[in-house]
């Protein structure tokens, strides 16, 4: 009985030794300016807080309007250790300098599942969330037994992996070429980081946790013509895409802030006044 005693306190301190520490707060670089309400832009990976420009500029006259780098890209710090989990704690905190009554959050793509994951943990710090282009579980799962390979093939060929992938995002070839230019910008380690915690991510916990008002904005690459948001919502990995609501845009693809800035504009200020007019 003795000897047990004395082995429980070193069990203990080895097991508090071996647990993976939380990763220090980072700060996220943003950019903002305009006043009255608030809208939060997050962009998605590999992108740039400065991509939403078009779109911010539309909003300036009426908006307070802040754009801000996702971590480990531009100038925001990359968590140590890497977890979505610190990715959308970072986010939250940029939050927590806004006015959460009048605060409406914009993300694309992985910055859309970022975004999503620190309005459902942080519902007291928005009013509404939009998200664009956004999936919540990967469109193809690579097999358990496979992630060790796909993340050995991704440390050996990245660069040839990289490309295939933004070339394959844009809605054209030369757009492609264009977000894969964009992309080449931020440091592997980040996208590499991303993507191995999101072969595995799945958002729809975060969804049944949300407290706010929440709007889907898909492009015509995401939201062909001839699919309803019933389609559009499951390939997205939506449980259930019944009680979201949805817009479509289209003519545009991942660069909708550029490409259709008047068109999503006027989509998150119909929304802005819905999700307002609730609190």
């Amino acid at each position: 009985m003795k000897r047990t005693r004395a082995v429980l306190p070193l069990l203990i301190l080895a097991a508090a030794v071996a647990a993976p520490l939380p990763a220090a707060p980072v700060t996220l670089k943003a950019t903002e300016f305009g006043r009255g309400p608030t809208i939060v832009f997050v962009h998605g990976l590999g992108g740039a807080r400065t991509a939403w420009l078009p779109t911010a500029r539309k909003l300036l006259g009426t908006h307070h309007v802040v754009m801000l780098d996702l971590p480990g890209h531009g100038d925001s710090p990359l968590p140590d250790p890497f977890s979505l989990d610190a990715a959308a704690e970072a986010v939250a905190q940029a939050l927590a300098a806004q006015k959460p009554e009048s605060t409406i959050v914009v993300g694309q793509g992985a910055g859309g599942l970022v975004a999503l994951m620190a309005a459902s943990a942080h519902p007291e710090r928005l009013s509404g969330l939009v998200l664009v282009d956004v999936s919540l579980r990967p469109e193809n799962p690579v097999p358990d037994q496979m992630q060790k390979y796909f993340l050995q093939m991704l440390d050996e060929h990245y660069d040839d992996m990289l490309k295939t992938l933004y070339v394959r995002m844009g809605r054209d070839s030369a757009q492609g070429i264009a977000l894969h230019a964009q992309a080449v910008r931020t440091p592997p380690a980040t996208i590499k980081a991303y993507l191995r915690e999101m072969l595995n991510a799945d958002g729809n916990k975060a969804l049944k946790g949300l407290k706010t008002r929440l709007l889907f904005v898909g492009t015509e690459k995401r939201w062909p013509a001839d699919k309803d948001w019933a389609a559009v919502g499951k390939q997205s990995g939506f449980e259930d895409p019944a009680p979201v609501a949805a817009r479509r845009i289209g003519g545009c693809g991942p660069l909708v802030a550029s490409e259709q800035p008047d068109s999503l504009a006027a989509v998150l200020t119909e929304f802005e006044r819905t999700a307002l007019a609730k609190k």
